[in-house]
């Protein structure tokens, strides 16, 4: 289908001074070994294909005149029509050999040939929306194909002469053909013939053209006449133009409708201004012209004459010399290169208006249009406001009427910027769109919302002025940024940023984990959603930056995400085991589960999960009751949960059975239930980045509960944390509480004693305001109560698990068994501490009976009095301490205490050794608890 081309070492010839340029071609370059009989622009204005008498079709590079497509080879005879799709994908041929080719541009696909013609193909047309592909031919008939499966859509019978020309009308809904003498005007819905008009006097060729606004039609023929006709009745529009002294073979109207170019026999092309309709400007040829086409800017005319020469002209100049175009022509220009997405080009004719007119508003109108279309948003709110003082200084009514119209969608665009900024500052920092498939940054997001039909209609509807209107914008810039994110597990050689940067991802292979990501883009697709997140593709895991803000925003992405879709790879379409999947055994999905407020689940082949169509899974009861199972999270907890530092036990407890593929991921995961953001550090290890989650929550929390947990190692972070977070799996130690009658009768007993209401007091008021634990570069100061021991005994034997049993005695404690592998307390009399970590919930104590301070004095006894988990720490050089024996737990009592719980009688005195010493005397006996601040080293 392609190759090198035939005219591989042909030359461009170029004007060889500058002042010839107005009157001689940019470059003429012989292009085909026979006549060039069509030709066309692509609609990005950068290439050109040609058809020509030597049965092939090319492309060329419209600045250099090099081959850059072709030849295409498929026809056995002369190429009399070439056509280009609006897409640029496709071009279209036709000829003598009565056949039609579409082309595939890059090649990938083969081409379509399509023989129904039983003539000669004179012309051939694509819609404008390139679903359509329209021909003409010798046989009389016009047939209308699908250009995409090649089949016949339509015949429009009728002409009783070989079709010439056929053109479609810029809005597709008609269909117009040249005959000899006659043009006919034909609907497309129904093939219906809407008028015929007798349009010029001689036999021979009609060649039509729609004017860009689709009100006239153009026809050129034999005659060597140029007519204007009116296409809703086909009545004649002012006086026919004429200059050539031969037969015309082409007729082009440029973009902006401004001019028409005829290219003849006479070996000239000829360019008529419809505005002043005089005489028009002539371009001199050296051969026969048989095509002539302007492009997409309307800047540059392309021929092609009988020699094979392909000629390019730069028209601007020499149509300025002869016409004096001035700022509306300019201004036209750059409204249909807008329409054209051409923004540098028609920056640069509202630029031209400017400088013609600059009082006038329209040209800042275009170049805030242009400016916009190119992303230039800060220099566009210059010109806009630069139009609006414009519209301001005019004394004109109508201008004043435009002023108003303008502040109030400036005001509407205010607020539609506002709206976005709120909504992005917590959204993803990529996502993917789920019309394109491709990944998009905020600005790439911006910009798709900004060309969306969504924000057209905001822009025309809303007002200002209307009571609640700033809402109404927030929700639309709500529902159309909403993102949907995908729960998963990562399978293997997941699609990375790199591999769909720059791509559509549905044209993708669909191999492998791609199909994944394919199906949940096409999901969220389908429920009308137009943006889509993945952990794998959507974050550049080469930024170490961008990584650390994904991790510590990732809660927050989920749960302000208008859908989160959890895909359960490994269960079946028939299955109805969610419990089972491998996705609850995930770190991760713990808070891709908590964070979003509407959840669905998917099977393995992407059907819901157990057939459920509800519009949130989150309501479901059967599926939360599985899931509350599963996880050991409350239901209500799962349907409604709230991120911080409560609670912390419970939420470590979640996390305890559950992997990452990187061990800091453990801790990384936990940041956002939390509710805290810290570095992320990857490299650091799984205890340092538990260890920095654990000192952060005790630093600004005051909760110590994190302290309790059993595992056979401690952290290298230090000592008082776990080495795993397995470590929090069983729940600690909680002492049988006393019921509140019981409470009530000890405290009403205790009151009797007007001495120990007093010591109450004092004891309450003393601690009500302890200080809270300080954590920072691994070391902690713990308030805590200490208990030193003095004696340890150790027993013979191990028990089942190989632990030593050792007695131990502690002052102010009842004796106590401790179980450890470790042998360190042999060491013995060297100083170890039993201590109760102080916690602010020992003082948050309910009871109302009484005076209040006293009661709850009096309650606080009765707590320190019942059995609790010890920490065991033995001094280190320096003073500081460090915990051992965290293998098994440590229940200890404090001394005889106990027994207030049966008696109503007794004594307690309160006195104060120093400001934070307690002791307390019952029956005599005297034990000794010290509040005191004990520095835990960090565990080299």
């Amino acid at each position: 289908m392609s190759g090198s081309g035939d005219l591989s070492t042909s030359t461009v010839e170029r004007p060889a001074t500058p002042e010839q340029a107005s009157q001689l071609p940019i470059y003429t370059t012989q292009v085909h070994k026979n006549s060039v009989s069509a030709l066309a622009f692509f609609k990005d204005g950068r290439r050109i294909v040609t058809g020509s008498w030597d049965h092939t079709v090319q492309i060329w590079d419209v600045e250099e005149g090099a081959l850059v497509g072709g030849p295409f080879r498929g026809h056995h005879d002369y190429v009399y029509s070439v056509a280009v799709s609006p897409d640029d994908k496709r071009i279209a041929s036709g000829g003598q050999d009565r056949a039609i080719i579409v082309w595939d541009v890059d090649g990938k696909h083969k081409p379509l040939r399509l023989v129904r013609h039983t003539g000669e193909i004179w012309s051939l047309c694509f819609s404008f929306d390139g679903k359509r592909l329209a021909s003409g031919s010798h046989d009389k008939r016009v047939l209308i194909w699908d250009a995409k499966t090649g089949l016949v859509v339509s015949t429009l019978k009728g002409s009783d002469r070989p079709v010439f020309r056929v053109a479609f009308s810029p809005d597709g809904l008609k269909l117009a053909s040249g005959t000899e003498c006659k043009i006919r005007v034909w609907s497309i819905d129904n093939s219906d013939l809407l008028f015929e008009i007798n349009a010029h006097n001689l036999d021979g060729w009609v060649h039509i053209v729609w004017s860009p606004d689709g009100q006239q039609l153009v026809s050129a023929s034999e005659d060597k006449t140029i007519k204007f006709w009116n296409s809703s009745d086909g009545t004649q529009i002012g006086r026919p133009y004429a200059a050539h002294t031969d037969d015309i073979n082409s007729l082009a109207i440029s973009p902006d409708g401004s001019f028409i170019a005829t290219a003849s026999d006479d070996k000239t092309v000829c360019l008529w201004s419809i505005k002043l309709m005089g005489r028009p400007l002539k371009l001199a040829h050296t051969a026969l012209v048989f095509c002539a086409a302007f492009s997409p800017g309307g800047d540059l005319l392309a021929t092609g004459d009988s020699s094979g020469n392909l000629q390019l002209w730069s028209i601007e100049n020499p149509l300025s010399e002869e016409f004096g175009l001035d700022s509306s022509y300019f201004a036209r220009r750059s409204e249909v290169r807008l329409d054209q997405s051409l923004y540098v080009e028609a920056l640069s004719d509202a630029d031209k208006v400017i400088e013609l007119d600059p009082s006038s508003h329209l040209g800042y109108k275009l170049k805030y249009g242009a400016l916009c279309g190119a992303r230039h948003y800060d220099d566009a709110s210059k010109a806009f406001e630069t139009m609006l003082n414009r519209l301001n200084d005019s004394p004109d009514p109508q201008m004043q009427q435009l002023y108003q119209q303008y502040i109030c969608q400036k005001g509407v665009q205010d607020a539609l910027d506002q709206a976005i900024r709120t909504q992005l500052k917590d959204a993803p920092l990529r996502l993917i769109n789920t019309s394109t498939g491709r990944v998009c940054d905020r600005d790439a997001q911006v910009n798709a919302f900004r060309e969306s039909t969504e924000y057209k209609e905001l822009l025309d509807s809303s007002d200002m002025r209307r009571p609640g209107e700033i809402e109404l914008i927030k929700e639309a810039v709500a529902k159309y940024f909403g993102w949907v994110m995908l729960s998963h597990r990562w399978g293997t050689k997941e699609p990375l940023l790199r591999d769909i940067q720059d791509k559509n991802i549905y044209t993708l292979d669909p191999v492998g984990t791609m199909v994944k990501l394919q199906k949940f883009c096409e999901v969220a697709r389908d429920a009308g959603h137009h943006w889509a997140w993945s952990d794998t593709c959507c974050i550049d895991q080469n930024n170490n930056f961008e990584l650390g803000e994904s991790v510590n925003s990732m809660f927050i992405w989920y749960r302000n995400s208008v859908l989160t879709i959890v895909y359960l790879s490994d269960v079946p379409s028939k299955s109805a085991a969610l419990a089972g999947s491998i996705w609850n055994t995930r770190g991760w999905t713990v808070q891709e589960f908590l964070a979003p407020k509407f959840v669905l689940f998917y099977k393995e082949d992407w059907n819901l999960y157990l057939d459920n169509c509800s519009r949130n899974h989150k309501e479901s009861d059967s599926i939360m009751k599985e899931l509350e199972r599963s996880t050991g999270i409350n239901r209500q907890v799962l349907a409604n949960f709230h991120p911080g530092t409560t609670d912390v036990l419970e939420k470590l407890r979640w996390a305890s059975n559950r992997d990452t593929t990187k061990g800091e991921d453990i801790a990384y995961s936990l940041f956002g239930i939390f509710g805290i953001h810290l570095p992320v550090i990857y490299g650091e290890k799984r205890q340092n980045a538990l260890g920095r989650l654990l000192q952060y929550i005790i630093a600004h929390s005051g909760d110590v509960s994190a302290l309790d947990w059993v595992g056979q190692q401690s952290s290298s972070f230090n000592s008082c944390l776990p080495a795993e977070i397995s470590s929090y799996k069983d729940l600690p130690y909680m002492s049988q509480s006393l019921s509140e009658h019981d409470i009530e009768k000890l405290v009403s007993a205790l009151q009797i004693d007007t001495v120990a209401m007093e010591s109450a007091l004092k004891w309450y008021t003393a601690l009500k305001n302890p200080d809270i634990p300080r954590f920072a570069d691994a070391r902690l100061q713990l308030p805590c109560i200490t208990f030193p021991l003095t004696e340890v005994r150790r027993r013979l034997r191990r028990d089942g698990a190989g632990r030593f049993t050792y007695d131990v005695k502690a002052d102010g404690l009842q004796d106590l068994p401790v179980k450890t592998k470790c042998d360190i307390l042999l060491q013995f009399p060297q100083q170890f501490l039993l201590v109760r970590p102080w916690k602010r919930y020992d003082l948050e104590l309910g009871g109302q009976s009484g005076d209040e301070l006293v009661a709850k004095g009096l309650r606080l006894y009765v707590r320190l009095g019942q059995p609790f988990g010890a920490l065991l720490l033995e001094q280190q050089r320096g003073g500081e301490y460090k915990r051992i024996a965290s293998d098994n737990e440590i229940i200890a009592q404090v001394g005889d205490v106990a027994s207030v719980i049966t008696r109503t009688s007794g004594c307690w005195k309160y006195c104060s050794c120093a400001e934070r010493d307690i002791f307390i005397r019952y029956r005599q006996q005297i034990f000794h608890m010290t509040a005191i601040f004990i520095s835990i080293d960090q565990n080299l």
